[in-house]
Parts: structure tokens; sequence; C-alpha cells
């Protein structure tokens, strides 16, 4: 009788330990009691897109990259002719524009080029540019041509604002400027001279009287 007593009770503490160990290793179904943190408030659609998405990842950049800055390069200026005082050109090939105020005749065994016997520079219009006085007569094989005196205005090489020789056969010219007024002293051919023999000298003054040149002086006298 005892002997069955203490095996019901073994039976017994048996049965409690398996009970007791299943209790222990059991999952619980029970939720949480702790309180769940709510989201912070959203103050826009972004923000919620934002914290969906989550941080953004940060840019990988290569220790050896080095950014480098080229200094923009100045545009290029188009270059002009260099002039002189008052924005007279002084790279000009005057023989040239003298050969075309002339009306030289083309020749193929002569330059295309005025014979230049003085070339000078003043401000005779007043306008506070210097004008450009040349003195020259078209090139020639045979004998000497009349010289011309030619006045061009401020950056111009055409179209002389004066030409001075048209009813004289001047040989020479000597150019002499003051102010506003040129003076030109040549050796000149009368009527009844030869081409080789100048037998006159003429002086003669111009001025500028604000819209054209006007002579003011002139004087013929025997050589």
């Amino acid at each position: 009788m005892r002997q069955v007593k203490n095996k019901l009770t073994l039976l017994a503490l048996t049965a409690c330990t398996i009970a007791a160990t299943a209790a222990c290793s059991a999952p619980s179904d029970k939720p949480s009691d702790a309180p769940i943190a709510a989201p912070p408030a959203s103050s826009g659609a972004g923000s919620a897109a934002s914290q969906a998405a989550g941080p953004a990842p940060s840019p990988t950049v290569s220790p050896t990259a080095k950014a480098t800055t080229r200094p923009a390069a100045p545009a290029e200026e188009p270059s002009a002719p260099s002039t002189g005082q008052g924005g007279q050109s002084t790279d000009t090939d005057w023989a040239k524009a003298a050969f075309r105020a002339l009306g030289c005749k083309r020749h193929a065994d002569l330059p295309k080029r005025a014979e230049l016997q003085q070339v000078e520079h003043a401000d005779l219009t007043g306008d506070g540019r210097r004008d450009t006085i040349v003195a020259g007569s078209c090139p020639t094989t045979t004998s000497t041509n009349a010289v011309h005196v030619f006045v061009f205005g401020a950056g111009s090489a055409t179209g002389p604002l004066l030409t001075i020789g048209k009813d004289s056969y001047l040989r020479t010219a000597d150019l002499r400027t003051k102010g506003r007024s040129l003076t030109v002293e040549s050796e000149a051919l009368s009527d009844d001279a030869p081409l080789c023999c100048p037998d006159l000298r003429i002086t003669q003054s111009w001025k500028w009287t604000g819209s054209a040149f006007t002579r003011t002086a002139f004087k013929s006298s025997a050589l």
C-alpha cells in the first residue's frame, strides 16, 4: 500500500514538473502593455515622404579627386589699326591713297603707288583730330608729273577735303601748317616753260572755314 502511494506521489511530481516546464517555454500571445510612441506630426506631404524614404545617403567622394576650376579666358578683342594723336591712322599707305586721289593710270611696269614728296599731320578742321596732308605725283618713267596736295580728313584715306594743284603745274611742294591754315610753297611751270625747268615760285595759303577750305592768299613770282 505504501509503495502505491509513493508511486502516485512520484507521478504527481513528474506531472507538475512537466506542466511547469511547458508553461515557461510557451510563447506569450498577450500583447505588450508598454505604450507605443506615436510618430512625430508631419508638416506636409514632403515631410511624410521624407520620413518614408528615410535619410538620403551621403555622396561618396573619392579622397584623391580634386575640383579644378580654370579661370575663363578673356574674350579676344578685335584688332584695330594703330592710331596717332587724335585718332588718325598711322599705318595708312598714303602713297596708295594719293595714287587713287590723283587718278593715276595703271601700267604694268610702274608701281601702283604715288611718288610722295611730303606727308604731314595737323588738325586743320579744328575737330580735335589730326588731318593728313599729302603731296605727291603719279609715277612715270619719262618725266616728272605734276604734284598735287591733298588734305584727307581724320580717319579717312579717301575723298580728300582739299586738292591743291588743279590750276597750276606744281613741280614741288613744301607744306607748312599753323592752326587751321595750310601754306604750300612750290616751284611751278608757266604755260611757256618746258617740263624740265620750273620758272615760277608760287606761295598759297588755305584755311578751313567750318565747312570747306578757302584760299586766303596766292602769290606767284619768277624764279
